[in-house]
C-alpha cells in the first residue's frame, strides 16, 4: 500500500470521509474563468471530476457533476469500495438525479445521500469477490453523476466542489476536497450603464432637454431625472436605450442633475454621473422719475428690475455720467434721491448689473426738466387818478418784477371790465375804459402769472370820476407808430386829434412813463420821435389834454415788440410799405 500513496500526483491534504463543506471563493474575472474539470492520479487509477453543461448558473438553476474513476491500463485491477460526490455547501440534490454507471449500465450500484448534501455509490452487482466494490480495470471505469439545485438566495460568486473514493487495500481515502472544479453563480440580471446629456447652461423659463442613455439598448424600465436630491417630474420610460425629458428651470444657480435608471425585469438599475447646469435668468429694467422739478427740489429716481428676486446692483446715470455709487436691488427695486442747483435737462438711465446668475439689463431713458422757481410778483394799479364820465381813459397797472408773459384783468367796483397783456419791457398793462358814472371807483388789477412768475392781485386803487363840463366839446385821439421797432432805432409817434380844430397838448407815454414833454397839437396832429433802449413789449399811448372848450381824450394802447437790431441792418422791426413791423395791435387805434 505504501507504493500507492507515493504515486499520488496531487496530495490529499487532511481530507477525511467526513469532510465536504466548502466556502465561497473569490469571484473570477471575465478573463479568468475558474476551472470546471480536474483530473488526478493515484497509483494506477485516474480520477476526474467535471461540470456537465454550463458552469455559469443563476440562483434557482441546476448544475450536474460527473465523477469518473478509470484504470491507466497498467498493473493490477482495482476494487473501488465507495465513490462520493461533494457539492458546494448549500447546493441541494435533485431527488432521483444521482446515478452510477458500471459495466455500461446504471442498475449495479446503491446510491446514498450524504450529510453534506452530496451522494455516494457502492457496488451492488458484479462486484469484487468477497470484499465487494466496483472492479476497475482496462476499459472498465465507474462513473457517478448527480444534479444539484442552486438555492435562490445563493450569493453571487465561485463555488468549488470535491470528490472522494475508497480503494480496497488502500490505507487512506483518495480524491480531493476541494478539487478546484467550480461553478460560478452569476446575477441573472444584466448590468447596465447610464449616461446623462444635459446643457452646460440654461435660462430660467426656457425649456431644455435632459437625455439619459441606458446600455444595453434593449434595457427596459424608466429614468427618474433628479436635481440634487429632488425628482424632476415623473419617471420617463426608456425606449431604444434612451429617455428624454423637457425641463424648465425656475431658479438660477448651479443645478446638479443626475439620471437614475430604474430597471425593468432582467436588468440592473444604474445611475449616471452628475452633470452641472448653470442656470441664469434674463432681466428687464425700467426707470421712473418726475418729468419736471424746480432747482433745489429733492427728486427720486427709481428702477424696477424683473424678476423681483433678481440679485445685483443698479448704476443710475445722467447721460454718460454716473450718479453716485451702484445701488443694491432689494425686492426688485433700487432708488436714488438728489437735487439740482441749476436749471437744465437731464436724461436718466438705470444700468442693472446682475449677480448669482441674473443677467444684465439697461432701461430706456427718462427725461427730467429742472427749472428755476417761479418769481413772486407785485401788481399795482397806477392810473388814472381822475376820470370824467363818458370820456375814454386808460386803466394802467404795473407788475414787478417784469414778467416774460402774462395778462392783467381789471375790475371796477368788483366787475370785470377787460384784460390786457403785460409789457415784457416795462411790466405795464394798459386797458382802455370809459366810466359810466361819477364818484369814487375802486379799481383792482389781477396778474394771471406767466412762465416763471407767480400771479398776484393789487390792492384797491381809487379813481375820482366826475361829471363832464357842459361847455367842453368832445374829442378823440388816435395813435399811430411807424419806423423800426429795434433797440437804438427811432420810432415816429403820431397822435391825431379830432376834430382837427381842437387845441391842446398830447403827452406820449410808454406804459405809465411819459415820453418827453407834452407836444402841442397843430392842425389836429402831434408828433414825437422815440428810441427804445431795451428789448420787450411796450404799450404806447397818446393822452390829449384839451385847452378851454375841449374835452380830454386818450388813444388806446399800441403794443410794440422791440427787438435787437442785427449787425447786417436787416431783421425784425423794420418798416414795410408804410406799416410798422413788430407792432402788436390792441383794441385798435
Amino acid at each position: 500500500m505504501r507504493r500507492f500513496i507515493r504515486r499520488l500526483a496531487i496530495p490529499v491534504a487532511a481530507v477525511t470521509a467526513a469532510a465536504g463543506l466548502l466556502a465561497l471563493g473569490t469571484p473570477a474575472t471575465a478573463d479568468e474563468a475558474p476551472p470546471t474539470t480536474f483530473t488526478g492520479t493515484t497509483d494506477n487509477l485516474i480520477f476526474t471530476k467535471s461540470v456537465i453543461g454550463n458552469a455559469a448558473v443563476h440562483p434557482g438553476d441546476t448544475v450536474t457533476y460527473k465523477t469518473e474513476i478509470k484504470h491507466n491500463e497498467s498493473g493490477i485491477e482495482r476494487s473501488i469500495a465507495k465513490i462520493r460526490d461533494i457539492p458546494p455547501a448549500g447546493f441541494v440534490l435533485v431527488p432521483g438525479s444521482a446515478k452510477a454507471t458500471y459495466l455500461g449500465v446504471t442498475n449495479r450500484a446503491t446510491i446514498s445521500n450524504e450529510s453534506d448534501g452530496g451522494v455516494s455509490a457502492k457496488c451492488s452487482s458484479g462486484c469484487t469477490f468477497l470484499v465487494g466494490g466496483f472492479v476497475v480495470k482496462k476499459n472498465q471505469p465507474v462513473t457517478l453523476e448527480a444534479t444539484y439545485t442552486v438555492p435562490v438566495g445563493t450569493a453571487f460568486g465561485t463555488y468549488d466542489s470535491g470528490m472522494l473514493f475508497d480503494v480496497n487495500a488502500f490505507s487512506t481515502q483518495q480524491g480531493l476536497n476541494p478539487i478546484n472544479v467550480n461553478v460560478q453563480v452569476v446575477d441573472p440580471s444584466v448590468a447596465t450603464g447610464t449616461t446623462l446629456v444635459a446643457p452646460a447652461t440654461a435660462k430660467v423659463g426656457t425649456p431644455v432637454d435632459l437625455t439619459a442613455t441606458v446600455a444595453p439598448s434593449d434595457a427596459s424600465g424608466t429614468v427618474q431625472f433628479k436635481d440634487g436630491g429632488n425628482d424632476i417630474g415623473a419617471p420617463v420610460p426608456v425606449s431604444g436605450g434612451s429617455a428624454t425629458l423637457s425641463h424648465t428651470f425656475d431658479s438660477v444657480g448651479a443645478h446638479d442633475i443626475t439620471a437614475a435608471y430604474n430597471a425593468g425585469p432582467g436588468f440592473h438599475s444604474s445611475t449616471s454621473g452628475v452633470q452641472t447646469v448653470d442656470v441664469s435668468a434674463d432681466t428687464t429694467t425700467t426707470i421712473s422719475a418726475p418729468n419736471a422739478a424746480l432747482v433745489g427740489d429733492s427728486i427720486t429716481v427709481s428702477a424696477v428690475v424683473t424678476p423681483a428676486n433678481a440679485v445685483g446692483t443698479v448704476q443710475f446715470k445722467d447721460g454718460d455720467t454716473n450718479l453716485g455709487a451702484p445701488v443694491a436691488v432689494v425686492d426688485g427695486t433700487a432708488s436714488l434721491t438728489r437735487s439740482y442747483d441749476a436749471s437744465g435737462t437731464h436724461s436718466f438711465t438705470a444700468v442693472f448689473t446682475g449677480e448669482a446668475g441674473y443677467g444684465d439689463s439697461v432701461s430706456t431713458a427718462t427725461q427730467l426738466d429742472v427749472s428755476d422757481p417761479d418769481w413772486g410778483t407785485t401788481t399795482t394799479v397806477v392810473e388814472p387818478l381822475t376820470a370824467v364820465v363818458g370820456e375814454p381813459t386808460n386803466l394802467s397797472a404795473t407788475v414787478s418784477p417784469i414778467p416774460s408773459s402774462g395778462t392783467v384783468t381789471f375790475k371796477v367796483d368788483g366787475a370785470e371790465v377787460g384784460t390786457a397783456p403785460v409789457g415784457t419791457g416795462d411790466g405795464v398793462a394798459i386797458l382802455p375804459h370809459t366810466f359810466a358814472s361819477a364818484g369814487a371807483a375802486a379799481v383792482v388789477a389781477e396778474f394771471s402769472g406767466g412762465t416763471g412768475f407767480i400771479g398776484s392781485t393789487s390792492t384797491s386803487f381809487t379813481v375820482n370820476v366826475t361829471d363832464p363840463e357842459p361847455a367842453r366839446a368832445d374829442t378823440t385821439t388816435v395813435l399811430t407808430v411807424s419806423g423800426s421797432a429795434q433797440v437804438g432805432k427811432a420810432l415816429q409817434l403820431k397822435a391825431t386829434v379830432a376834430p382837427g380844430t381842437a387845441n391842446g397838448m398830447v403827452q406820449f407815454k410808454s406804459g405809465t412813463t411819459p415820453i418827453g414833454a407834452p407836444v402841442a397839437v397843430v392842425n389836429g396832429v402831434a408828433t414825437l420821435t422815440h428810441t427804445f433802449d431795451d428789448e420787450g413789449t411796450f404799450g404806447l399811448t397818446g393822452n390829449f389834454v384839451g385847452d378851454a372848450g375841449w374835452k380830454n381824450s386818450v388813444s388806446g394802447p399800441t403794443v410794440v415788440q422791440v427787438g435787437t437790431a442785427p449787425t447786417d441792418g436787416g431783421g425784425t422791426g423794420s418798416v414795410d410799405t408804410g406799416s410798422l413791423s413788430g407792432l402788436i395791435p390792441l383794441f385798435g387805434s
